[in-house]
């Protein structure tokens, strides 16, 4: 079959982000047998006029669109994705009898809403690469849809919705299919190339969707095969800097240190940088991330307040922070701090608190979000219930952000006048 796989992110900042999900689905569509291509909406303008030109030229007949924010999780300044993701819908259904497929990480969050609002055809919830070829062997096939995990799908006036797997074996998958991708536009433009070396997340963060997304257990890439990726983007793609979009790449530690170990035996010059959780940073560890080209890290702190950590649900302390700052910064790396201010319990003391502590570690660059996106299925969703704030059943496709009520009128403000004059804070 000939499928058309569509990425409809246009968001470039702070930076754009090429789609490595869809072109891991493009590598397994490939691998069953079927002819695969992508339209990369990010850097197109008239996209109705993109569209209706790519399906014209291809003739799909299935189009998948994948679908990775909702919107900007940006309060005061919030600005919503789904009018513009609905054209997209809209667009190809207008130009083609294609089955529309939505997928993605913000797919994913709230499935039912989204294949409702948006209209189509099918929907598939966490990971597409063994889903989507099998959706499409029973579309060519005419045979039914209840036995494919992780498919969510219209029938008889009425959503199914049917049960989810994980792939367990990540090193089954075959090498995303960047060759689909314009890698040398998102280097120009300011971006990177991206890896992945795990999914899943065990953490207990109250408001995060990772292990909705991802699921809650940690499946590992084989550190060769990592490695392996590292060099293809080096020597096949010229990318000169990577991204690692794992949520945590620094657990396990061991897992870490063999792929820096990896790394440093191919003697690749590609530098690469990668969030990182403060409470797996190790001297050894950070050493041979400086070894094996490793330049920046982005420490999701969340808070720098012993009260506001524990709130968040981290598995850290500020003591553990201190130290997690002092060796990164000894290493020489580029260190942002991700701040997210207003979550429960949060006062006027502990936002002071936060604000000074986070400064005296003397990051590189600070991005300090105001209030904190709600999404259903999170702690966090479930205290503002508790809370009386909203009902976790009406939160929807238009963003609610939680606020603590003690900050709550003068939360903003208070951040601005805090990082007046550091041109390395930014507010988003």
């Amino acid at each position: 079959m000939r499928v058309l796989l569509i990425s409809a992110n246009k968001e470039i900042l702070p930076d754009p982000v090429a789609p490595i999900g869809l072109a891991y689905v493009a590598a397994a569509i490939k691998k069953a047998g079927h002819n695969v291509s992508i339209l990369d909406l990010c850097f197109s303008e008239a996209i109705e006029g993109v569209i209706r030109d790519e399906i014209k030229a291809y003739n799909p007949e299935v189009i998948g669109i994948s679908i990775r924010n909702i919107d900007n999780v940006s309060y005061p300044n919030s600005i919503s994705y789904i009018s513009a993701i609905k054209d997209v819908v809209d667009i190809c259904k207008e130009s083609s009898n294609a089955k529309i497929v939505l997928g993605g990480s913000g797919f994913t969050i709230m499935p039912e809403m989204l294949l409702n609002f948006l209209n189509a055809d099918f929907g598939i919830i966490g990971e597409g690469e063994e889903t989507f070829p099998e959706l499409l062997e029973k579309i060519r096939n005419g045979n039914d849809f209840k036995t494919i995990f992780g498919l969510i799908y219209r029938k008889e006036n009425r959503i199914v919705k049917n049960p989810i797997k994980i792939i367990k074996d990540l090193n089954s998958l075959s090498m995303p299919d960047r060759a689909l991708l314009d890698n040398t536009r998102y280097l120009k433009d300011g971006g990177s190339g991206n890896i992945q070396t795990k999914r899943g997340c065990y953490f207990k963060c109250i408001y995060c969707t990772y292990p909705l997304v991802e699921g809650s257990d940690v499946r590992l890439r084989s550190p060769k095969l990592v490695a392996d990726e590292f060099e293809v983007m080096e020597k096949e793609y010229n990318l000169s800097h990577v991204f690692v979009v794992d949520n945590v790449f620094n657990y396990p530690i061991s897992h870490a240190e063999e792929i820096c170990r990896e790394l440093v035996k191919r003697g690749l010059k590609i530098k690469w940088s990668c969030y990182a959780n403060p409470g797996f940073i190790t001297e050894r560890l950070v050493d041979l991330m400086v070894k094996a080209g490793c330049t920046g890290i982005d420490l999701g702190t969340d808070a720098a307040s012993e009260k506001m950590l524990k709130s968040m649900g981290k598995n850290f302390n500020l003591y553990v922070l201190k130290d997690a700052s002092r060796i990164c910064n000894n290493a020489g790396f580029s260190v942002c701090k991700s701040l997210l201010l207003g979550g429960p319990g949060e006062t006027k003391d502990t936002l002071k608190e936060t604000l000074e502590n986070i400064e005296a570690l003397n990051p590189k660059a600070v991005v300090a979000m105001t209030g904190i996106r709600m999404y259903p299925n999170t702690t966090l969703a479930k205290i503002a219930e508790e809370e009386g704030m909203i009902s976790e059943k009406d939160l929807s496709l238009t963003p609610y952000f939680y606020i603590a009520k003690d900050v709550r009128d003068n939360l903003v403000e208070t951040v601005e006048d805090f990082s007046l004059g550091l041109s390395h804070w930014i507010l988003p």
